[in-house]
């Protein structure tokens, strides 16, 4: 599903950001990625969505090999993938229902496909009753539903979630872990970028740490589940 090979990314500046960095993630699997600010977490998501190139290292997502595939692919690399963000990236002047189903829009489904997809993914997401809002006058957890369900709509084969939970209280944080394990257990691939490594020890996930760009910890080479 995912996997990096002696990764190295530098940025004009000089920042090596990622320093020899190796790491698979298998198909259905649940990974937290945890790090401090600076670590390198951002540039492993900027790397998957092909915002950025890696400067060396292989990198395979989803049978594509990002560091030789031309720019004209990327769009179909990430209609396998779903993006949660921590600011939600919602759009203000559209329902709940019309933010979810322009995820849809975007990659040409049918109007007849949009009406029955959204109402199942909102369900999903315990928004079913607030299909007709507009994000202000959701809390903070609520847009972060929808901005999963937006990420699931699409019915991708993995869910890469940037610090999901960086805008929301605790009690919101562990509801939307929980509702990722539960799309996780439906076969969906999890990658949680996360600075939260107390939310984390409460799920049995296999966790990664990265500290100034390097993989210092992976839980699966002690027993960790993944699961």
């Amino acid at each position: 599903m995912i996997e990096f090979r002696h990764v190295v990314k530098t940025y004009p500046n000089g920042t090596k950001a990622l320093d020899d960095f190796s790491i698979t993630i298998g198909d259905g699997e649940f990974v937290f990625i945890e790090g401090s600010s600076g670590a390198g977490k951002s540039t492993l998501i900027k790397l998957l969505m092909c915002e950025e190139r890696a400067s060396e290292g292989e990198i395979y997502v989803n049978d594509f090999d990002l560091m030789r595939m031309p720019r004209r692919q990327i769009p179909r690399l990430r209609r396998t993938m779903g993006v949660v963000f921590q600011d939600f990236r919602l759009i203000e002047s559209m329902t709940v229902y019309e933010n979810v189903a322009f995820a849809m829009q975007v990659v040409g489904a049918s109007n007849r496909v949009i009406r029955r997809r959204v109402p199942y993914i909102l369900d999903l997401v315990a928004l079913t009753d607030k299909a007709r809002c507009r994000p202000i006058e959701l809390s903070g957890g609520e847009q972060q539903r929808v901005a999963l369900a937006r990420a699931l709509v699409n019915n991708p084969q993995a869910i890469i979630a940037d610090e999901p939970t960086g805008n929301i209280d605790p009690v919101m944080s562990f509801e939307i872990v929980e509702l990722l394990s539960a799309i996780n257990r439906q076969g969906t691939t999890v990658v949680m970028v996360t600075h939260e490594t107390e939310l984390a020890a409460k799920f049995d996930k296999r966790t990664v740490a990265i500290e100034n760009g390097r993989l210092v910890h992976d839980s699966s080479s002690m027993g960790g589940s993944g699961r």
